[in-house]
């Protein structure tokens, strides 16, 4: 018999949502609510919500909406009697996933509504819970079955000559107007065009820079726009333009999972003989790859400019000549053993390169100065406790999650202190070896579950781990401290505000960070 004046709180979900606006979850809403009502219950104001979001175990996106709802059932603030879902698999694909599910349920014993079951399940009776469980593996294999047949469909198509994914610049895909089947790919009238310029300036010889800067000086929109705020405004640029002319596509050439496998449907903007030549001349065999010279400085490549957001390289700033403390005179040029004149005296600076076609540059700092400014932001971000749970970017990642899981991991510690000091007060410490034997296998685990999160350099991780930060900092080599700054930050270096003009030493002020 359903119980009276039970409140539901729902959570919805869909897969695919191009729209954007989360129609099927408004419609799984919809058919919720007609349900509960119905039965005369009540539905909580503030559903959890997951638009466009995979429950698979093969996504790689996080579900912002399911982590609060496991955080809510963990911290006992779910705030309603039942979890409503319109279908059991729009809760998770992942049986291990589900198996938590149900037991946070059962802990606070709240029950499940399915929707399109018609039926109220109480995850502490056994029947009950094992058709919960049956839903599982049923949907983590459909789930799978699903995955395998998308990769076929995906090689299927590659050797059909079929396009997939993003469109390609230089073409435009061709629908059906009533239907929206792909009809045909055309060479689209203006970047098809840029395509080819490239391909026919880099065989006569010019460099990439002077093609990417040229293209800028016209206005010609980069190939892809980027989302990323520091990286707007670069335009055209040389890896761009080589990334560009690597591709097979433009020959005409499908490719899949890295390997060229039959002819596209599209005709090519470059013939297949051009574009071959075209890789030689890119990249000949017996040039060495420049990346892979050892680095010399910290943040080469690394930092980028505040203005244009341009990568900063290494250039020698003249120190000027030395001055006479007493009179104020200019002092003569150094010289050698010899007699002979040196150059003046110079020091290092991190200068932006500018954007090809673009004013530059637009800044510089010291060396050795922005090399303290970053080192400490980044040793100072290693050893806050709550590094962890910061990765990712706001509002998009699994920050909910994060902050659960961190909170947990703090509760058994917590926990485990107080066992000590009862273990030492007591003389019983076979009540410590018995609690931490239960216990630390669930810090572990918690542990994984927020690194796996988080999304991090594993390198990061094991400097982490060392407990020493600053100690193991010290003793790495320069490509590994290269190595944690990229996995960690972007270093954005500003102009000098004129009332700070003539300031000597660091100038920390200059320098923005954008955390990963």
């Amino acid at each position: 018999m359903d119980p009276k004046n039970l409140l539901v709180r729902e959570y919805l979900r869909v897969s695919k949502d191009r729209s954007g606006r989360g129609k099927s979850p408004d419609q799984q809403h919809d058919e919720n609510v007609a349900a509960l009502m119905h039965r005369g219950w009540d539905i909580h104001a503030e559903p959890y919500r997951d638009n466009d979001r995979s429950a698979s175990r093969y996504s790689k996106q996080a579900r912002e909406g399911f982590a609060k709802l496991m955080s809510d059932l963990e911290e006992d603030a779910f705030g309603a009697g039942a979890l409503g879902l319109w279908e059991s698999s729009r809760g998770s694909r992942r049986t291990g996933e589900w198996v938590d599910l149900i037991e946070l349920c059962e802990e606070r014993g709240i029950r499940i509504w399915v929707t399109t079951h018609g039926r109220l399940y109480d995850p502490a009776n056994a029947r009950d819970r094992r058709t919960l469980l049956e839903d599982a593996v049923d949907s983590e294999y459909e789930s799978a079955k699903t995955s395998k047949r998308l990769q076929r469909d995906m090689r299927s198509n590659a050797e059909k000559g079929r396009p997939h994914g993003k469109k390609i610049y230089g073409y435009r895909r061709i629908k059906d107007s009533e239907t929206g089947a792909l009809v045909r790919v055309d060479p689209h009238e203006e970047e098809a065009p840029v395509v080819q310029e490239a391909a026919r300036r880099i065989l006569a010889g010019e460099t990439f820079y002077a093609i990417a800067k040229d293209f800028n000086e016209r206005g010609i929109p980069p190939r892809r726009m980027t989302m990323k705020a520091h990286r707007q405004g670069l335009g055209w640029t040389p890896p761009a333009i080589k990334q560009m002319l690597t591709m097979p596509a433009y020959a005409a050439k499908r490719q899949h999972q890295g390997e060229i496998i039959g002819d596209a449907m599209w005709p090519p903007l470059i013939e297949l003989n051009t574009w071959q030549k075209l890789q030689i001349v890119m990249s000949p065999p017996e040039r060495k790859r420049t990346n892979d010279w050892p680095a010399k400085h910290l943040l080469t490549g690394i930092a980028t400019c505040g203005v244009c957001g341009a990568p900063m390289r290494i250039g020698k700033q003249n120190a000027g000549r030395r001055k006479d403390k007493v009179t104020g005179e200019l002092l003569p040029k150094p010289v050698d053993e010899n007699g002979n004149e040196l150059p003046y005296p110079f020091y290092n600076t991190y200068i932006c390169v500018g954007v090809p076609g673009k004013t530059g540059f637009h800044v510089a700092m010291r060396d050795s100065h922005l090399d303290a400014v970053v080192t400490e932001l980044v040793l100072a971000r290693l050893e806050r406790p709550d590094f962890l749970a910061m990765l990712g970017e706001r509002g998009k990642g699994n920050d909910d999650e994060r902050q659960a899981l961190l909170a947990e991991i703090g509760k058994y510690q917590e926990y485990l202190e107080k066992v000590r000091d009862e273990a030492a007060l007591n003389l019983r410490f076979d009540l410590l070896i018995d609690q931490e034997a239960r216990i630390e296998p669930k810090i572990k685990t918690a542990q994984k579950r927020l690194e796996k999160l988080s999304e991090i350099d594993p390198f990061v991780l094991r400097l982490m781990a060392t407990g020493s930060v600053r100690e193991t900092w010290e003793g790495l080599d320069l490509p590994d401290k290269r190595r944690v700054v990229r996995a960690v930050m972007t270093p954005r270096v500003n102009r000098v505000e004129p009332d700070a003009k003539g300031q000597r030493g660091i100038n920390h002020e200059r320098v923005d960070v954008v955390w990963r």
